[in-house]
């Protein structure tokens, strides 16, 4: 396990304890907005997310007749989500465990990715390795939505910045980064790219698409 794989893999577990009320707080408008946008999509459905978001149980209701999965980068970190999928009820979620970053799918098989709260953890990490693994599994019209802490505008936004590079124990990592050049240059086609701040924290809602006849 190399050094960001471990980073992520620690982050995640580290904040497994008070995620889920971090995300009702601060994040569950954007979950609810990925309802709404894949309504129409189809059926498989990967979630690369921190094992206790609350907006797991969201994801998995609104797609009770397909299949979701919930990608895991370690047997510990597997461990809590399964843990958390019994308290919710959440039935029909079902986990993989691979090493970062690895997706456990065949070539465009998976409908939809939501990726939440994940490219902001990751540290020191290509991300155009990261976008290219799902781009082949993502079958051709199959959609990424990604919610993540983007770069401050303002002042409010600028303090979290601040507090998160400052006080670790309180971020485990996460930081602002920027993903959209990095998924036109994989090759997909930016459908909604969006601001949603909460109480100042700058948060990103970026949604895009591999395209149906890829050039």
């Amino acid at each position: 396990m190399g050094a960001s794989t471990m980073n992520i893999e620690e982050s995640f577990f580290s904040i497994s304890w008070f995620f889920s009320a971090w995300v009702r707080l601060m994040e569950y408008h954007t979950r609810k907005k990925e309802v709404l946008d894949s309504a129409r999509l189809g059926p498989r459905r990967l979630i690369i997310s921190p094992p206790t978001d609350a907006g797991i149980p969201l994801l998995v209701q609104a797609n009770a007749q397909g299949t979701t999965e919930l990608l895991c980068f370690s047997d510990r970190n597997e461990r809590k989500a399964r843990n958390y999928s019994k308290k919710k009820r959440m039935d029909a979620l079902t986990t993989q465990v691979k090493p970062f970053f690895k997706i456990p799918a065949a070539d465009n098989t998976v409908s939809v990715v939501y990726a939440n709260c994940f490219f902001d953890f990751c540290v020191d990490v290509d991300f155009n390795s990261i976008i290219q693994e799902i781009w082949r599994v993502l079958e051709p019209g199959g959609v990424l939505f990604a919610v993540y802490m983007a770069p401050p505008s303002g002042y409010r936004e600028r303090g979290w910045e601040w507090t998160f590079a400052r006080f670790r124990f309180l971020s485990h990592g996460c930081h602002p980064v920027t993903i959209v050049p990095h998924l036109i240059q994989g090759g997909m086609q930016i459908l909604k790219d969006i601001p949603a701040v909460k109480l100042g924290f700058p948060i990103r809602y970026t949604v895009s698409e591999k395209p149906v006849h890829v050039v």
